[in-house]
């Protein structure tokens, strides 16, 4: 590629005016580059993204200006016969070369700044030779982002003490990050575990997991604060009403604990009415169960029928998590989220989202999407509930 001769390169290109998002302009570039929309068509599903990469080039080098770039990288999955209709368009690549991934992975020719970091974050550290502690918590699909955020810190800091900082272009935490991009509180735990090891050393581990660890809770406990003061001035305003029935969908330990506290407070409280808290079965993954298993008392009922309920006005306030909140209040969760606001939208039932700070996403674009995961417009929520900034209170 141009901007570096004789270096060993991906597909790759800026993300125009244009382009709606950075999945468009990866569309957009190998159709520039490649033949391939000639004999595959509409080739978009093929790709799959990851979490973004921001590549630091040093002023001296003149190669970027000295500036952060970020890069948001795809993994374009073909057809095995498709491999030898492959041919390179354009005069940014002088030649094109296929090789097995360990071969990739291996290889000790020049490359593009961060490509193979690149590549394990397109394919969501599959290729990762990680210990299988971090492998067995990557497959929990059961606990929420909150939980497993607070996990993946205790794993960072176990498994960083072995690390060699010169050496490691992907560190432990970054490798924990990219497993689950759409969580992100995961990331964002991880990024500021690699920016506070980065300023304090390696021999604070232990005061950089004991400070994020806090710094989680006291986040979790603030939304719990919010989350319950907002559904309890809900439930006092139809005191007139001998029950006050909560729906939720998918399983969070953050709603656990907002609905544990309102239906202790509820039964205490004469001007609140009975709280009955009833799960969504949530599926796929059928969190819902377990949900209900959480909370005492709860109960869980078929998705179908729990829309039904919303429908036939036997549930007052549908509360869910959230595992991102996007600057302009789109929400990411599970997938069922949309079709039950809409549902609660229709029925004149309000929706709302519980999301703590940790939760807020500081880039233009949604994180790469788990296929159990969805994107929400925020107008599909009576409220999204995230507690100010502690500046800001």
């Amino acid at each position: 590629m141009p901007t570096f001769g004789g270096h060993w390169a991906a597909i790759s290109g800026s993300i125009e005016t244009h382009d709606v998002s950075p999945l468009a302009a990866a569309v957009r570039e190998v159709g520039e580059e490649t033949n391939l929309g000639e004999f595959l068509g509409d080739y978009e599903h093929l790709l799959m993204s990851g979490l973004h990469v921001d590549v630091a080039r040093d002023k001296s080098k003149g190669t970027f200006g000295g500036r952060m770039i970020r890069v948001y990288p795809f993994a374009l999955t073909l057809p095995q016969d498709s491999l030898s209709k492959i041919a390179m368009r354009g005069t940014e690549h002088d030649k094109m070369k296929f090789m097995t991934i360990s071969d990739f992975l291996g290889m000790d020719f020049q490359c593009v700044p961060s490509l193979k970091r690149a590549f394990h974050h397109a394919t969501s550290g599959k290729y990762l030779d990680l210990p299988q502690e971090i492998r067995d918590w990557e497959q929990d699909r059961v606990n929420g982002a909150s939980y497993l955020a607070r996990t993946a810190v205790d794993l960072a800091a176990a498994y960083t003490q072995n690390e060699d900082p010169l050496a490691c272009e992907l560190s432990t935490a970054q490798s924990i990050a990219i497993l689950r991009p759409s969580m992100v509180p995961i990331v964002n735990a991880m990024n500021e575990f690699d920016r506070r090891i980065t300023h304090y050393g390696y021999d604070k581990i232990g005061q950089v997991r004991n400070a994020l660890l806090k710094s989680l809770t006291d986040e979790a406990n603030r939304c719990v604060e919010l989350g319950y003061e907002i559904v309890m001035s809900m439930n006092k305003s139809k005191a007139s009403s001998s029950e006050f029935v909560i729906g939720t969908f998918s399983r969070s330990s953050t709603l656990k604990s907002i609905l544990q506290r309102v239906i202790e407070s509820s039964s205490s409280d004469d001007a609140a009415s009975k709280v009955r808290v009833v799960c969504s079965q949530s599926t796929p993954g059928d969190e819902g169960m377990l949900m209900a298993n959480d909370i005492s008392p709860a109960s869980c009922i078929p998705d179908d029928e729990f829309q039904q309920q919303i429908v036939g006005g036997k549930i007052d306030v549908v509360i869910v998590g959230a595992d991102c909140v996007l600057s302009e209040g789109s929400v990411v969760n599970k997938i069922g989220t949309a079709e039950l606001a809409s549902v609660c939208n229709n029925a004149a039932v309000p929706i709302l989202s519980s999301a703590d700070r940790w939760k807020l996403w500081p880039d233009a674009y949604c994180p790469p999407l788990e296929v159990i995961f969805e994107l929400i417009p925020s107008d599909f929520f009576d409220h999204v509930l995230v507690p100010k900034d502690a500046e800001e209170r």
